[in-house]
């Protein structure tokens, strides 16, 4: 019998110290310094929730990790997205800006890339109809992000 109160109190003292526990986190007192208990009040739900559109975060999110040129494919980007949010799914619209060796605009080529979930990657190759004139150098082409916007979902 002795056990059970035991049992029952150390249970009892461990829900308390998880649940006031709780509530220090943030506090004045964090050694983090990470706030006051007062600031998780002000903080709105439109500040928390994602944003339709998060374009400025977006672009660090893509990245092209080759660019080359093909007879059959003429310009040819691979672009990785790897979406660094660790809650919400993303979709990715993004634009790609094809230019020639010597610097001429060949093509933009826009794409999107639906449902990156949290903390994955996902890679695609976006081509350009791209020939070259007779004895023209295909060795300097260019694949840039033009445009690179996210939306939750």
């Amino acid at each position: 019998m002795k056990f059970q109160r035991t049992r029952a109190a150390a249970v009892s003292g461990f829900a308390l110290v998880a649940l006031t526990g709780m509530g220090v986190s943030g506090c004045s007192g964090d050694p983090a310094g990470e706030g006051s208990a007062s600031d998780s009040s002000d903080t709105s739900a439109a500040d928390t929730a994602p944003r339709a559109a998060d374009s400025g975060d977006a672009a660090k999110d893509v990245e092209i990790s080759s660019c080359t040129y093909n007879d059959k494919k003429g310009i040819s980007a691979s672009v990785m997205v790897f979406n660094h949010n660790v809650t919400v799914t993303y979709t990715y619209d993004l634009a790609v800006k094809f230019t020639a060796a010597d610097g001429t605009p060949v093509a933009t080529r826009a794409t999107s890339v639906p449902f990156v979930r949290p903390g994955r990657w996902e890679t695609l190759d976006i081509a350009a109809p791209y020939t070259p004139k007779a004895g023209a150098s295909t060795s300097g082409v260019k694949c840039k992000v033009d445009k690179a916007e996210r939306k939750a979902g």
